[in-house]
């Protein structure tokens, strides 16, 4: 059961051999150190002490700078409650009355406003003069990053003086810095952040995600956006799961901050031609650290419009609809290159390959770079080659092999490219005999190359391609020779692991399924505008509305 929230069922896990556990109830996720701060409210050296004595050893003495350290982080992290406990109130006086209305007016409800603690620090020395007052020394309070020193003035200023005040948390829930808006149009940054401090890494962190973490057992994705307001916006519209990157360029650490509790990330920007290119340079970043069953996607702004706006004016199902529209960051990379191009000439579609291959060359993870660069080859010869073949001549096509499946339908490329992997991989295929066996396949000729290369596999003859290129021929099947040209002329893979193997054949079986799905939805809308019974349109919304695939 869940230490950290009420729930009856089984929501805690443990991993022994990684060394943390993770709760999916509500989101947290640590090591034991962790878990011990969390749960029993100890400090880092506390829980030291504690789990030393469990452990039968000599207790860890801490040094004088430890234990000088450890008081310093005390006092810090008083000097942010008091800091924004004082802004809070502020923001609620009579005084302050047009900052508060800069909030309500953008529709903000009093319950959003004191969750995320917002507060309004006043001009003057007055916040500065209070924290004087309660013994705390310039130095420390400079070190917070709240305050810093006028040099000419030899004063201390509070740093986010006469604007509203976002307190920034870290994952554990501690306060570790400060983000500030003005509403004066006369001062030329609407928005400063805390400089990076011991406490305040911007790239390490992210606004919200505190509280948005525990919002993973209700959704599978993360939504990060560029500000504070689209946030508490959000939050205020009952989108919790959303984030904010606190002013930097989205980082490598930030994603696999948010990937320990969301297996989806969603980078929302603004749609204007800045944010275009801020989105693509982002995407150019991250696509380095991609990894399985983990993904990146982008959604665009309508442009004009940043999600405080957006949600302002067509509420959370407006906004549901338009995350609706996300790419994928391979799919958002190769939309953005393909727009730069000026023509389809053989050394533009060149240099775009090249650009996307590069791009890949990037990526970390062996097989999702494999992948990748596959997905970028099939959108480049889809989408620009052979929608495009009226305007391309043969030299422009890089080889016989392309002009050939310029003629292929979709379904014959996917079910040839799948028996090819069968035939160039015969010991692979006899260890899968079961689940090969079970894939639905269309065209005739595919189904008899299968059924005899699982012939010779049940026979157990071991056989190179060569001998069982020999056997196809001499299977008197029709077309035969179509398939081999086809496997002769593709280049592909010459060394393949067991579980590499698998997935291409799970890869290829889900992209046939839907490709039979579109083909069924086609026919029965064909079917229903001659045939509109209640049946065929029952049976056409059902399809539709399958998740299967």
């Amino acid at each position: 059961m869940s230490p950290f929230t009420n729930e009856k069922t089984p929501s805690f896990t443990v991993n022994d051999e990684k060394g943390f556990y993770h709760c999916f109830s509500s989101g947290e996720h640590g090591g034991i150190f962790d878990f011990l701060i969390k749960i029993e409210k100890l400090t880092f050296g506390d829980a030291v002490r504690r789990l030393a004595s469990k452990a039968g050893m000599s207790e860890y003495k801490f040094s004088k700078l430890d234990v000088e350290t450890e008081k310093k982080v005390k006092r810090s992290e008083k000097i942010f409650q008091l800091f924004f406990n004082y802004c809070h109130k502020n923001i609620f006086t009579e005084e302050n009355k047009s900052h508060l209305d800069y909030l309500l007016n953008r529709s903000l409800k009093k319950a959003t406003i004191e969750n995320f603690q917002l507060g309004f620090c006043d001009d003057g020395n007055r916040a500065s003069n209070h924290f004087l007052k309660l013994g705390y020394h310039e130095k420390e309070l400079i070190e917070t990053g709240l305050f810093y020193l006028h040099e000419q003035k030899n004063i201390l200023i509070p740093r986010f003086k006469n604007r509203i005040i976002f307190p920034i948390k870290n994952l554990f829930g501690e306060f570790i810095g400060c983000g500030g808006r003005t509403v004066l149009s006369s001062v030329p940054a609407k928005y400063i952040n805390s400089p990076e401090t011991i406490f305040f890494k911007k790239g390490n962190n992210l606004y919200n995600f505190n509280n948005a973490k525990s919002e993973n057992k209700n959704t599978d994705y993360l939504l990060i956006v560029e500000g504070y307001m689209d946030v508490v916006s959000l939050y205020n519209h009952d989108i919790k799961n959303v984030c904010a990157s606190l002013g930097t360029a989205i980082t490598d650490n930030q994603i696999n901050l948010a990937w320990r509790n969301f297996k989806n990330i969603i980078i929302c920007f603004d749609g204007d031609k800045s944010g275009f290119a801020a989105a693509y340079r982002a995407a150019e970043k991250l696509i380095k650290i991609s990894k399985a069953n983990h993904t990146v996607s982008f959604m665009i702004m309508p442009q004009g419009l940043d999600p405080d706006d957006y949600v302002g004016k067509f509420g959370k199902d407006g906004f549901n609809s338009l995350v609706k529209k996300k790419k994928d960051i391979t799919e958002f990379i190769f939309e953005y290159t393909t727009k730069q191009l000026h023509d389809y000439s053989a050394s533009s579609l060149a240099d775009l390959e090249k650009r996307l291959m590069d791009i890949a060359d990037t990526i970390e993870d062996v097989i999702i770079k494999k992948y990748y660069k596959g997905f970028f080859k099939n959108k480049i010869f889809e989408n620009l080659i052979k929608k495009n073949k009226n305007n391309l001549n043969k030299f422009q096509i890089s080889n016989k092999f392309d002009i050939d499946r310029l003629e292929m339908s979709e379904l014959e490329v996917k079910e040839f490219s799948l028996c090819q992997l069968l035939i160039k991989f015969p010991k692979l295929l006899e260890k899968n005999i079961e689940r090969i066996s079970e894939i639905d396949l269309s065209l005739e000729l595919t189904k008899k190359i299968r059924t005899t290369l699982l012939d010779i596999s049940l026979n157990g003859d071991n056989c190179n391609y060569e001998k069982i290129k020999e056997i196809l021929l001499g299977a008197n099947i029709q077309n035969i020779g179509t398939f081999l040209k086809f496997v002769d002329a593709n280049s592909f893979m010459t060394n393949v692991d067991a579980d590499t193997f698998v997935s291409l054949i799970e890869d290829y079986e889900l992209q046939l399924k839907k490709i039979q799905k579109d083909k069924k939805i086609e026919e029965l809308e064909k079917s229903f505008s001659s045939n509109m019974s209640e049946q065929a349109l029952d049976e056409l919304i059902s399809l539709k509305n399958s998740n299967n695939l």
